[in-house]
């Protein structure tokens, strides 16, 4: 029975590792932003120099967008060993993941002293669809989640032993969750803050070996936080934050003019900053949404499996129980419960200050209070039933397992079968096809057109082609940002990216089109998974 025990844990790493590591080359496609990332990365090994060519910077310009630079760093080495491939891309973020894993069970164990309860955590954010998704790619978003739930780990260590040691590691992995995601500067520094405010009493005690810490933290965000003021990081705030939405401001100019005579009562009644107020208030609310959570989630199908909430139907209920469990149980001190509440309720804050809510990406946070609170009321479930006759008792289990089984069946699914053949224009398949294609027709012909039906081609063209470096540096210019900030390449070399007008196109040229009308048969076409056109190749 020991020797069982003992290996649970390390089953269920294995486990998050293979779910998270299988096909993880391929499945999903390439998106442009893992393409950014990890061709920039590419540019550094080479020439030192970003896309861009500019050297060794803390937030890489990309496409307008203005991208934390710490996932970029910390996919070098491995770039550098594998090459550059989707899968040296991922790795970093895929690590990362499974140490969230590890920590969240080393986390509620210190805070709980109960075992079962930390191996019931692992194995439910093992299982976690909305782990999964953010796991299997190049997400910034994930990867800067594991460092803040390893600083939250070893926050509480330094409650219990070797204060300086681990308050110095938990300062370190909330500053570095700054350098990865845009959305971790402000839920890092307020759950920072939570935390010191619950355990002030005990914190002001160690006054004289808290300076050096938090000194030496301060040193080490200041480049982050000076970089992100002075390249783009407050134009990538007014691109996407809750003001780029001019909807309340629109209602509040119509509702005025309403009015036949405007009134001071009628300025303050139908202000855009109380609209904006509710919108946000809206948008922070929908976070906590069943239709989000349990049944359609995220609206954005890079985000999303089809049919699918955030986290399993059949965890809507736990997560009330373990949330009953969590206000009833001796398990937890007072002040953990609260911080855990407090996670919770900081979690979507960054999302909701953007015009795109509720967001499952920006609000992955999430994952790791209701991931808890979900492993309390399986726990608690069982609890209840403990007094009932053994037979029964396991009958109960077997039904539960089967049936937890059966949502996670229905998950692995939609994500390994159904995703790639409902949202293959979302994530940009078949781009590993064409770039080779492309590759070995190009000096063939004058010009290459491709369109721009996708988002942002030129990067997934770098990546796959692996064009140097340098040669971009010098031929790059990005076209004026839209209204959400961001840019594109419109060609270099002679590929040419934009909207296909074939009678503007020269002759001795080379056509990639999606859907537009053009005036005569391809001669090559290449098909997504569910055998729908991806792009019709045309000669000139």
């Amino acid at each position: 029975m020991k020797i069982l025990k003992k290996i649970i844990l390390p089953l269920i790493l294995v486990i998050a590792f293979l779910i998270r590591f299988i096909g993880l080359n391929n499945t999903p496609a390439l998106n442009p932003d893992e393409a950014a990332l990890g061709y920039n990365a590419y540019s550094l090994i080479l020439t030192g120099k970003d896309e861009h060519g500019a050297s060794w910077p803390l937030h890489f310009k990309s496409f307008g967008d203005y991208k934390p630079g710490g996932y970029v760093y910390l996919s070098i080495p491995f770039i550098k060993i594998l090459g550059l491939t989707p899968i040296a891309t991922r790795l970093p973020n895929l690590i990362l993941s499974i140490l969230t894993v590890f920590f969240v069970y080393k986390l509620i164990f210190l805070i709980s002293q109960n075992r079962n309860l930390a191996l019931i955590s692992a194995a439910v954010l093992t299982f976690s669809p909305w782990h999964i998704h953010f796991s299997r790619g190049a997400w910034e978003s994930s990867a800067a989640l594991s460092f803040i739930v390893i600083g939250t780990y070893f926050f509480f260590k330094s409650i219990k032993e070797k204060f300086l040691l681990n308050f110095s590691l938990f300062t370190l992995n909330f500053v570095l969750s700054l350098y990865i995601y845009h959305s971790a500067r402000l839920v890092a520094p307020l759950l920072a803050l939570s935390l010191c405010c619950l355990y002030f009493k005990f914190l002001i005690k160690k006054l004289p070996q808290i300076i050096i810490p938090i000194i030496f933290a301060g040193i080490i965000a200041a480049p982050v936080l000076f970089s992100f003021l002075n390249n783009g990081g407050t134009a990538r705030i007014g691109g996407v934050g809750l003001t780029a939405d001019t909807g309340p401001a629109n209602r509040s100019e119509e509702l005025l003019n309403q009015h036949q005579g405007v009134k001071l009562i009628n300025r303050v009644i139908h202000n855009k900053r109380v609209l904006y107020l509710i919108s946000w208030a809206q948008k922070y609310s929908s976070h906590f949404d069943l239709n989000f959570l349990g049944i359609n989630g995220d609206e954005v199908p890079r985000s999303k499996s089809p049919e699918m909430g955030q986290i399993h139907l059949i965890e809507i209920p736990l997560l009330i129980l373990g949330i009953i469990f969590i206000l009833k149980t001796k398990n937890f001190s007072s002040k953990s419960k609260i911080f855990l509440f407090l996670f919770l309720f900081i979690a979507p804050i960054a999302s909701s200050l953007t015009f795109q809510a509720p967001s499952a990406l920006r609000a992955l946070p999430m994952v790791i209070p209701i991931t808890i609170f979900i492993s309390s009321g399986i726990y608690y479930l069982f609890i209840l039933f403990k007094n009932l006759e053994s037979k029964i008792l396991n009958l109960i289990k077997i039904l539960f397992i089967l049936t937890y089984g059966y949502f996670v069946a229905y998950y692995f699914d939609s994500y390994f079968f159904h995703y790639t053949k409902r949202y293959p224009f979302a994530w940009q398949y078949q781009f590993d096809q064409l770039v080779p294609y492309l590759e070995t027709q190009k000096h063939n012909y004058q010009n290459i057109y491709i369109t721009d039906k996708y988002d942002q081609p030129y990067i997934l063209f770098l990546f796959f082609s692996q064009y140097p470096p340098q040669n971009i540096q010098s031929q790059i210019k990005l076209t004026q940002p839209d209204k959400y900030g961001f840019s594109t390449v419109l060609g270099y070399d002679n590929y040419h990216f934009g909207k296909i007008n074939w009678d503007q196109i020269p002759g001795n040229s080379l056509i990639i089109a999606s859907d537009e009308d053009i005036p005569q048969p391809p001669y090559k076409t290449i098909y997504f998974s569910n055998n729908q056109p991806a792009f019709k190749i045309y000669q000139k």
